[in-house]
């Protein structure tokens, strides 16, 4: 049984908890009118690392690429499936039965390549894409960005490989230089259609998953490479890490499951934040497959390291002030130890105090 402390010196903050009041009796010992004190139990302190932390609303998906810009003349023949991944080598779609391929590269092609053209980084590219390809076996070892004659006969054997006419020249528009794999989402042409230079066929993305989170101004600070939490839609977590803080694109909006913890952010406009942050969860097949999916992402709002900490149940609110511990000493007996409080994380709180170490063993109510 919990021993009773003179109203004075404390008040149990289990009676607040069950709705009890504290009051003195005639005898000057503190007794809970209304309802019965919660069931006690005791536990230890321990040594851990807490985090007090908000969620912020953001949208699960993947992440963009560069957008795909068609430069041939003709009529479409053949677009892919949305779902379609599309790797270095493969045909994006095809112009008048003729493939446009996808090359890896961060600068788009902007001129046919052929023999005697100026050196530049994009001849540096296709080459690096010819050796990958396994065209420029002993022809090419590294890229040196010259349109030299061994280029020209790496290129002769990709066109043989592609079934395209052999002629050791790349026209613009033949090749589509894009940073990674793609998958393929809606089109934005149609069979048949004319083609003409300055179309999107069809709208891209990375094969990569990421969560986009509007940073609001009520929001903690973030940073890359943050540890997080994402909630999922059914209601389970996975970790993630924040990989980039960048600007808002052009016509970005509000996230309608932007909220925290403390108040809400729903319905801002975009005008409210300037940032988001790019989360990239540690294992992306936790996160399914669908895209435009609304999570939530804990950020930390105060950390602390290596702390005592107890279950918040364990404190008493002091009638002076402050908080105290019932400590259960080491032949059973029980006393009062004020202490100090830290950071508040979920079902735990920091303490210090003198004597308290961890392994003190506690009072909890239940």
């Amino acid at each position: 049984m919990r021993s009773r402390w003179p109203v004075a010196v404390v008040v149990l903050a289990g009676a607040a908890i069950v709705g009890g009041v504290v009051a003195l009796t005639a005898h000057g010992e503190t007794t809970i009118a209304q309802s019965a004190a919660p069931p006690l139990s005791s536990t230890s302190v321990v040594r851990t690392d807490l985090a007090s932390t908000t969620l912020a609303g953001g949208t699960l998906g993947y992440a963009p690429t560069q957008p795909l810009v068609n430069r041939l003349v003709g009529t479409y023949t053949q677009l892919p499936s949305v779902g379609v991944t599309i790797a270095a080598g493969q045909a994006l779609y095809r112009v008048d039965d003729r493939p446009v391929v996808l090359m890896t590269g961060t600068i788009p092609a902007w001129r046919d390549f052929a023999a005697g053209m100026s050196s530049g980084s994009d001849i540096a590219e296709l080459q690096a894409n010819l050796i990958t390809l396994g065209d420029a076996r002993g022809l090419l070892t590294s890229p040196s960005g010259q349109m030299n004659a061994a280029t020209v006969e790496a290129v002769d054997r990709w066109q043989i490989s592609e079934g395209s006419p052999v002629t050791g020249m790349v026209p613009l528009g033949q090749i589509q230089f894009l940073p990674s794999t793609v998958l393929v989402g809606a089109a934005q042409v149609s069979l048949g259609q004319s083609a003409s230079p300055g179309d999107n066929p069809m709208l891209l993305t990375t094969t990569a998953r990421t969560v986009v989170v509007p940073l609001t101004p009520n929001l903690p600070t973030v940073t890359p490479s943050d540890d997080v939490s994402i909630v999922l839609p059914d209601g389970t977590t996975t970790p993630g890490k924040v990989t980039a803080i960048e600007p808002v694109p052009p016509g970005g909006t509000a996230s309608s499951s932007t909220s925290s913890s403390n108040s809400s952010n729903s319905g801002q406009s975009s005008s409210s934040w300037a940032t988001e942050a790019i989360v990239t969860p540690d294992d992306p097949s936790a996160t399914g497959s669908n895209s435009q999916v609304a999570v939530q992402v804990s950020l930390t709002v105060v950390a602390a390291h290596d702390v005592l900490a107890v279950p918040v149940s364990a404190l008493l609110a002091l009638a002076g002030g402050g908080y105290g511990l019932e400590v259960v000493g080491p032949h059973g007996t029980h006393y009062l130890m004020g202490i100090t409080t830290g950071i508040f994380a979920g079902s735990m709180v920091q303490v210090a105090g003198h004597g308290i170490v961890a392994g003190t063993i506690v009072v909890v109510a239940q």
